[in-house]
């Protein structure tokens, strides 16, 4: 659905990977220069799609407040690899489709508090 919609944009500059984000590699243009990084990079984690229960109705029958949890430290690995490969002044978008604050606020409060002294 995202190349899809990327198609859209005509951009002879867009990566798109459904690769495990946590291990993204570090690219090199060539031997003599740093890692390669990103201007814009969008972070749209796995989740527990509780945000999705309007449409998804099977996942009513299986919903526990505690969904979440076992969320958090993958989503932010991936967050943590995203700030990696970010160029300075670059921006990184986190999404979901949770309403869970621990999806969401928690994983972005986590990261920050990491990188902002």
């Amino acid at each position: 659905m995202l190349t899809h919609q990327a198609r859209r944009l005509n951009s002879p500059s867009l990566f798109i990977t459904s690769n495990d984000a946590r291990f993204f590699p570090n690219l090199r243009i060539s031997e003599n220069q740093n890692n390669l990084k990103f201007d814009r990079i969008l972070c749209d984690v796995p989740c527990s799609g509780d945000g999705t229960m309007r449409k998804n109705v099977g996942l009513w029958k299986n919903f526990h407040s505690h969904m979440g949890h076992g969320m958090h430290a993958l989503q932010l690995d991936i967050l943590e690899r995203g700030f990696k490969l970010l160029k300075k002044g670059g921006r990184l978008v986190y999404s979901t489709c949770s309403f869970n604050p621990l999806e969401n606020e928690s994983v972005v409060a986590a990261a920050l508090s990491r990188h902002i002294k």
